[in-house]
């Protein structure tokens, strides 16, 4: 399972990146000129270690998403993207223990669920 975080907002490169300690690897634009920053989180083969990797991120960059929470007109919507590679029978659902809920909770940070179809040389 892999884990991105993506920051929505403007202008956020010389905002919330600079609070962040883990450089983003990608940076979109919209037509409006809204900022869309992409960062890896976590990459793990259970569900376990992704929240441990999940949690250990937050609490690295807990003075970034702080600052998210004093510059709404700057970020817009801070949202972790879990990625599950399906290789095998379908995942019927994807489940977050009560610590890294109140993590998430506590700056705002939603979640969304994707899923994607393994390649024959990732099986």
């Amino acid at each position: 399972m892999l884990c991105v975080l993506q920051i929505v907002g403007r202008p956020l490169e010389t905002g919330i990146a600079d609070q962040l300690t883990v450089p983003f690897y990608r940076k979109e634009v919209s037509d409006d000129g809204r900022e869309q920053l992409f960062y890896d989180v976590a990459d793990a083969s259970s569900r376990t270690e992704l929240m441990r990797q999940i949690k250990q991120f937050i609490a690295e960059n807990r003075e970034g998403f702080a600052y998210a929470l004093q510059h709404p007109g700057e970020v817009e919507a801070p949202n972790l993207d879990v990625g599950i590679i399906m290789d095998g029978p379908p995942v019927k659902g994807a489940t977050f223990d009560g610590e890294l809920i109140a993590m998430l909770a506590e700056f705002g940070i939603t979640v969304s669920v994707s899923a994607y179809q393994a390649s024959p040389s990732e099986e």
